[in-house]
């Protein structure tokens, strides 16, 4: 800095000692901490009042990180010369790695005092407000920084981190590219573009950012553990885990990476691993409401609800701002039928910021909820009012189980967007109605679907209800419907059975059941395999539009999104049509099964302006079934 070198220079042509200019040399070059701390000692020996010297080698003490040492150093420059603004700048910044915010604010402001110029006292300031929760107060500092030089690259990017956290990504965006377009090679810039992204909900875009990145330092672990959790958004669950994996060697005490691997392992499936990452990323940061809010999903999904409202209780305590654990917890406190408490907390989760995808979904989700019980509650007290309507015969349900598929992630064909979002929603509903068994699986190649099914098979057999759920691609050729795993090619017509699963094989797995026997397909999407694949020379294999009609046998009944022929609609929301009716109309009391079908096709029919109907198939014995009774409550 000019005043560095203009005391330390003169001193060096007042010497007569080559010895103490070589030691003023060393303790002023940047390119060996070592060589500038040795320096700078020799030159305080000499000249125990030079406070530059003392200033430089605490600069250096604190590039090398010992920030104690270097507190020592800015004192005692700040001793010789009160008004040495760079000293307080320095010391500020050393305090503030220590965490002690309040004793950098100081230094920070009488640096500003001093010089109120001085741009880096107003970024050094803004992040120790930003720290401190103050965002709007560090936007405020960070301006004053760009208007001093606008040229600085990581003033934007501070600026908008500040504004990421406060939840406005879109000016967060604007400052991460214009850091961008001053340093191309900003590397951070592109991590918090890509944080943007993430929150905006365009998981593909943010993987691009992380992709330059990574480019840019392959030894950034944020940088992979956000290319990590935007591929678990999207789907991709082991290109997830590979890369909070990755994360994790290069920082093995970095409590997010194993939060985001234990999420891509929940999403497989393998709750197991998924709570030991949690549990990791608990004993390595205590405060971290994000593994407590993964372990009550997990037992949320175990229907162990004691064990979901504690962990997730806690998730609010360390968070108290995020959504989705009211929104958990009060899902748990529905499956006990404490109804007030999931009402209340319904309520609390739609009353708080939403900032970033996940957790606009909770808000969605806890608004549904909302209405569907105070829906239940209208229906219920027009009963009771109505003490001569008779009451809907009930059955006390015995065990249930159910099987979900939801494939997004097709490798040869591209993604869709809903079958994972409408996985996680039925299999909610499924356990909030009690279900004792709920097999949750996301984008399986065609061996992991095999597999899905037989170890369902074995849970259905003697179950009184047995319920699958698949949503993805399908494909119906010479009569026989088939679900299509992610890893299918489909380039001919004659690979289709090598390739996928048919239905008559997911038919077969319900057969065990005792009274219901249920196979719901969200699979009639309009189908990008068919339009590339080459048909055989010769063949006369026709391969329909949608899904072919069916007449299932043995009391199976078989629900299409869309009938025969026809093809359904992904949907442009957070769900598909026809799940959305599904989950809206599948916990309504005293909604017998085929009711609840003709409600969900006029919801359909509606949604989509009559280009879709669902449509079911089979046919069930005399008996009234319900998924949730009459008096539930």
């Amino acid at each position: 800095m000019p005043r560095v070198i203009a005391s330390i220079g003169l001193m060096v042509v007042m010497s007569t000692s080559a010895a103490l200019a070589d030691a003023a040399a060393d303790c002023y070059q940047t390119n060996d901490l070592d060589r500038t701390i040795n320096g700078c000692s020799k030159f305080i020996r000499e000249d125990p009042k030079s406070a530059d010297a003392y200033y430089r080698r605490g600069e250096a003490y604190r590039g090398k990180g010992d920030n104690d040492r270097a507190m020592v150093d800015y004192t005692k420059a700040i001793e010789l010369d009160p008004k040495f603004m760079f000293a307080y700048v320095g010391r500020g910044f050393a305090y503030q790695t220590k965490g002690d915010n309040d004793r950098a604010m100081v230094d920070y402001t009488k640096a500003i005092e001093l010089d109120p110029k001085l741009m880096s006292a107003y970024v050094g300031r803004g992040d120790t407000y930003q720290a401190k929760g103050d965002n709007d107060k560090a936007i405020a500092d960070y301006n004053t920084a760009i208007e001093l030089d606008p040229k600085n690259a990581d003033a934007y990017y501070r600026r908008g981190f500040a504004y990421q956290t406060k939840g406005d990504h879109d000016r967060a965006m604007v400052d991460y590219t214009t850091a961008i377009e001053l340093d191309p090679k900003f590397m951070y810039a592109y991590v918090g573009r890509g944080e943007a992204y993430r929150a905006k909900g365009d998981n593909d875009r943010a993987i691009a950012e992380y992709n330059t990145a990574i480019e840019l330092d392959p030894k950034y672990a944020d940088a992979y553990t956000g290319r990590g959790i935007a591929y678990q958004a999207n789907g991709d669950n082991d290109r997830a885990i590979a890369d909070t994996t990755k994360a994790i060697e290069l920082n093995p005490k970095y409590a997010i990476a194993y939060y985001g691997r234990g999420e891509a392992y929940r999403a497989k499936g393998d709750n197991d691993r998924a709570i030991a990452e949690y549990n990791t990323a608990m004993e390595i940061d205590p405060k971290n409401a994000y593994a407590h809010l993964g372990l009550g999903r997990v037992y949320l999904s175990r229907s162990d609800y004691d064990r979901a409202i504690a962990e997730l209780s806690e998730a609010m305590r360390l968070a108290p701002k995020d959504p989705r654990a009211f929104a958990e917890r009060a899902a748990a406190y529905e499956a006990k039928g404490q109804i007030d408490r999931a009402i209340s907390d319904y309520r609390a989760a739609q009353e708080l910021p939403a900032k970033w995808a996940a957790q606009r979904q909770a808000y969605a989700e806890a608004g549904r909820r909302l209405a569907a019980i105070e829906n239940r509650k209208q229906t219920q007290e027009l009963k009771a009012a109505d003490t001569s309507a008779a009451k809907p015969m009930t059955i006390s349900p015995g065990r249930r189980v159910a099987l979900v598929i939801a494939n997004s992630n097709y490798g040869s064909v591209g993604r869709l967007t809903n079958p994972a979002n409408d996985g996680r929603a039925l299999a909610a509903s499924f356990r909030r109605l009690g279900f004792a068994d709920v097999i949750e699986r996301y984008d399986l190649g065609q061996n992991a679907m095999v597999k899905a099914l037989r170890e369902f098979g074995d849970k259905a057999t003697g179950a009184e209800w047995a319920v699958v759920y698949y949503a993805g691609h399908g494909v119906e050729m010479n009569g026989v419907a088939y679900l299509i795993p992610v890893d299918a090619t489909l380039e001919r017509d004659t690979y289709v059975a090598d390739e996928t699963v048919a239905l008559d094989r997911v038919l077969d797995k319900v057969e065990g059941a005792q009274k219901l026997r249920l196979v719901i397909l969200d699979a009639c999407r309009n189908n990008p395999f068919v339009a590339r694949m080459v048909r055989s020379a010769g063949s006369n294999r026709s391969i329909g539009r949608g899904l072919g009609q069916i007449e299932p046998e043995g009391g199976v009944l078989v629900a299409y999104s869309a009938k025969h022929g026809t093809t359904a609609e992904d949907g442009s929301g957070a769900n598909s049509p026809f799940a959305e009716a599904l989950v809206a109309n599948m916990e309504e009391p005293g909604l017998e099964i085929n009711f609840l079908f003709r409600k969900v096709r006029d919801q359909v029919l509606a949604k989509t302006g009559k280009r879709q109907e669902p449509y079911l198939y089979g046919s069930l014995p005399s008996e009234s079934l319900f998924f949730r009774n009459a008096d539930a409550r």
